[in-house]
Order: structure tokens, then C-alpha cells, then sequence
């Protein structure tokens, strides 16, 4: 994505800018509001594009944004939902399988390396855990960081508020179901020049909660005889002040 330099977006918005367009889990979450009114469930008030706002308001209230859905809607869902499907195809593969249980396993393994990673630089290490289609939108977003000349601070103080947004089958590719996961991580804002490492955006103590959104799928690997979760969609929402 070309970015039009009259905007003058900081380094994190213009980040935001080429990671925005994530069409799987759009489309996913687009499905999801459908059949969480039908199951009863509060209805959506935002489309997946408003999730940044939608953050604020719940940092701000709750401290637990993305309650993008009722809590009731587990409770709520029968055999025949979308959720439960694709639930019942992953304990195929793995009986002990628990959505709870995946959240727990990628928010803690995970998400702190793809963030490391993402945030350094390092594309060779991003690769095997990303689709090829997410890998080069990443490698895009690491590339035009480095033309610009900065580098945003690569520390990620916490990570929170992880929630799983929905939970579907692959009815398009045919492969394992997709899991949408939100989560927010604690960083700092502050930006910097490469070649003197002068600051030219936010400071050392500008604390913000950054708010991403992943799509993930299990894939099996011939060579390993392994089930590995890939990264098959990916979205970066933005920020609110934290401090």
C-alpha cells in the first residue's frame, strides 16, 4: 500500500495504514454477527472496521474491550451453529482440544514471538508461522519501516485482553476451521531515528494499548507429522493512551 505523505500519519498510523486490510477475518466476523442475532445474542453495533473505537470505549469502561459479543452466545449456541462444528472438527485432530485452552497456549507462546519478530524486523523467523498471503503484507510493513528510516520501540510490556471472536469452518479452501483471535498489547510509543536514534515520534514514557486481531488455522506438516497453527490473516487497529 502506497502511503500519501500529505496525510502526515506517525509511524504507528501509517503501520495501521498497510495492516488494516484483513479479509478473512472481515468476512468471518461479518458471518459471526449474523449468527450471533440468531442465536439471541446482543446484536453487533460495530463492523469490524470500528474496532478501535470500540476499543476506547471498553479500555475506558470495563478494561475489557472486544466484548464484540454476549458472553451468553457460548451458552446459547446449538450443534448446528458454525462454532460448534468447527469445534467438534478440531477435537477430531486433537480430542483435548479447548478453545479456552488455545487462547491460553497462543497468548502465552505464541503471540510474544510473532510480536518480537514483527516488531524487530526478523522476516525469516515470521515466515514458517505465517500463510504465504499474511507473510508478504508483514515482510511489506517491515520493508517500508525500514525505507522510512525509523524504528519503533520493540518492547511489548503485556499482553491482555485476549478474547476469541469466532470460531468457523474453511468453507472456501476446505482446510482446518479458522479461529479469530483479539488481543491488546502494552507498548511503548516512542519512535525513533535509525541513524542516530534521535526521538521524532512520542517518548519513552508514552505507554499505549495496541489493539491486533489474527486468524488462525492448523495445518499439517508432512515432514514433521506435526499439527502447527499458522497465522493465516492479521490485522493491526490501532492504538488508545494507556498513560
Amino acid at each position: 500500500m502506497v502511503i500519501d505523505e500529505s496525510e502526515n500519519l506517525t509511524a504507528w498510523e501509517r503501520m495501521q495504514k498497510r495492516l488494516t486490510d484483513a479479509p478473512i477475518i472481515q468476512d468471518i466476523l461479518s458471518r459471526s454477527e449474523h449468527y450471533y442475532e440468531e442465536s439471541g445474542a446482543k446484536k453487533a453495533k460495530q463492523k469490524v472496521d470500528h474496532l478501535s473505537e470500540d476499543a476506547r470505549e471498553a479500555w475506558e469502561t470495563s478494561q475489557n474491550p472486544w466484548v464484540y459479543r454476549a458472553s451468553s452466545v457460548y451458552e446459547t449456541m446449538t450443534a448446528e451453529t458454525p462454532e460448534s462444528i468447527a469445534v467438534a472438527e478440531l477435537r477430531k485432530l486433537d480430542p483435548d482440544f479447548t478453545l479456552d485452552g488455545f487462547r491460553l497456549d497462543v497468548v502465552g507462546h505464541t503471540i510474544p514471538k510473532i510480536m518480537e519478530w514483527l516488531l524487530t524486523g526478523k522476516i525469516n523467523q515470521l515466515k514458517p508461522w505465517m500463510s504465504e498471503g499474511v507473510f508478504q503484507r508483514i515482510a511489506a510493513e517491515i520493508t517500508a519501516r525500514k525505507q522510512e528510516g525509523v524504528q519503533i520501540d520493540t518492547h511489548v510490556l503485556a499482553i491482555m485482553n485476549s478474547e476469541i471472536l469466532a470460531v468457523e469452518p474453511d468453507e472456501v479452501n476446505k482446510g482446518s476451521p479458522i479461529i479469530v483471535l483479539h488481543y491488546m498489547c502494552q507498548q511503548i510509543n516512542c519512535v525513533r531515528k535509525k541513524k542516530d536514534g534521535t526521538i521524532v515520534e512520542g517518548s519513552e514514557d508514552d505507554i499505549r494499548a495496541n489493539s491486533y486481531v489474527a486468524a488462525f488455522q492448523r495445518e499439517y506438516d508432512e515432514k514433521e507429522g506435526s499439527l502447527n497453527w499458522k497465522i493465516v490473516d492479521f490485522r493491526f487497529n490501532g492504538a488508545i493512551a494507556y498513560l
